[in-house]
């Protein structure tokens, strides 16, 4: 499953794809030294009674298992446990209690289908990304460059030759695939913010600012002088800090079908959905490297991170209780403080896709993707809303 998802990506100045999608498939390797920011931002929604009261008891179900919590340490990310306490409020005494993943997705579907149905002219995203760094960005882009310029170069001279140019693209493609599955000597790992405006209307600027404060460290001391020995290169890639872009922008990889403009009509009803998302699978360029399950979560994260309706969010929440495989890990806290259920989904080869979603208003914080229990890909989704102008962020 890993050298599914990720064995395609590449950094940004060959990707095909947005660069939000992009971000998102990143192979990472999450492990320590993430300082947790200096303050979380609100959550875009209002403060409700909690979801799991409203589903009514909670079921029995999968005991709390170890997390990984991110705390202000440069040592290895420790392995936090969460255990059913004695409490002397309701939410908290419900939310200790075990609870399997179906009823609390059936109780999130109750939640968001009470929510009012806003709109504005961009939809906003802040979103802070935890990842490991794989390769030198300048020494990676240098080889593949070449590579390019060499198979450019050869094509020409074998363009009567099809056998030998068709072995010649499989040798080109086999060696940059050796460079995206290369691994650093040392561990290291950046932390960097991103706030997106999409725009609704078609042919309108999105805007995509990227925080130019993006932090490395380091897995431990040696790690940090084994880089400094190979000559401190530098490990971020240099982008513009503002960016805007008025090309259409897909939803994800999995659905290039799906816009930003165009999901705000998907089924509110939960068959229908379930139909649409059925098809829109068979239609999508990476079905042959996942399974349904796999795509129903990464499309079901896509979605979350989205402006779709409060039926549609509904709808895809019972969509999910019905899904074989998800288990409840419990109350967590994500990479910037706040506090969620923790839901999990097995993929191939060890992997693990988690998502934790706020019990009271039964938004997405936080999503990953876990090998082995060290994480592959984090990110915490700090703010989401309506915002009517470029650079206006939602209260």
């Amino acid at each position: 499953m890993t050298d599914r998802l990720f064995a395609q990506l590449k950094p940004m100045e060959l990707d095909e794809m947005t660069e939000e999608a992009h971000r998102r498939r990143r192979a990472a390797d999450l492990a320590a030294a993430f300082r947790t920011p200096r303050s979380a931002h609100p959550s875009r929604r209002r403060i409700r009674a909690p979801f799991l009261l409203v589903a009514g008891t909670a079921a029995a179900g999968v005991a709390a298992a170890a997390v990984i919590v991110v705390t202000g340490s440069s040592t290895a990310l420790p392995i936090a446990t969460t255990s059913p306490t004695t409490a002397s409020t309701a939410r908290t005494a419900i939310a200790a209690e075990p609870v399997d993943a179906r009823t609390f997705l059936l109780a999130a579907a109750a939640t968001a289908v009470r929510e009012p149905a806003t709109s504005g002219r961009y939809w906003y995203v802040r979103e802070r990304t935890f990842a490991k760094v794989h390769v030198v960005p300048g020494d990676y882009m240098t080889q593949i460059k070449a590579l390019l310029a060499e198979q450019q170069r050869k094509e020409k001279e074998l363009k009567d030759k099809p056998d030998e140019l068709a072995a010649l693209r499989k040798e080109i493609t086999g060696k940059i695939t050796e460079l995206k599955q290369s691994e650093l000597p040392y561990l290291a790992f950046t932390t960097d913010t991103q706030d997106t405006w999409r725009a609704m209307k078609p042919g309108a600027a999105s805007r995509f600012v990227r925080d130019p404060d993006v932090s490395v460290t380091f897995g431990t001391p040696q790690d940090e002088a084994d880089w400094k020995a190979a000559g401190s290169p530098a490990l971020t890639e240099k982008r513009p800090p503002t960016r805007d872009d008025s090309s259409e922008r897909i939803l994800s990889i999995d659905n290039p079908t799906l816009t930003i403009q165009n999901i705000a009509r998907l089924p509110t009803d939960e068959n229908a959905l379930r139909r649409r998302l059925d098809a829109l699978f068979k239609q999508s360029p990476n079905s042959a490297r996942l399974d349904r399950g796999g795509y129903l979560w990464q499309t079901g994260v896509d979605l979350m991170t989205a402006p779709i309706t409060p039926g549609t969010r509904s709808a895809l929440f019972k969509v999910l209780a019905g899904q074989d495989g998800i288990t409840s890990r419990g109350r967590v806290t994500d990479a910037v403080g706040r506090t969620g259920v923790a839901l999990s989904t097995a993929g191939d080869d060890g992997v693990e896709f988690r998502m934790i979603i706020n019990e009271d208003t039964a938004e997405l914080l936080q999503y990953e993707v876990v090998e082995k229990g060290q994480p592959l890909l984090r990110v915490a989704l700090e703010r989401m809303g309506w915002a009517d102008r470029l650079g206006d962020v939602p209260a």
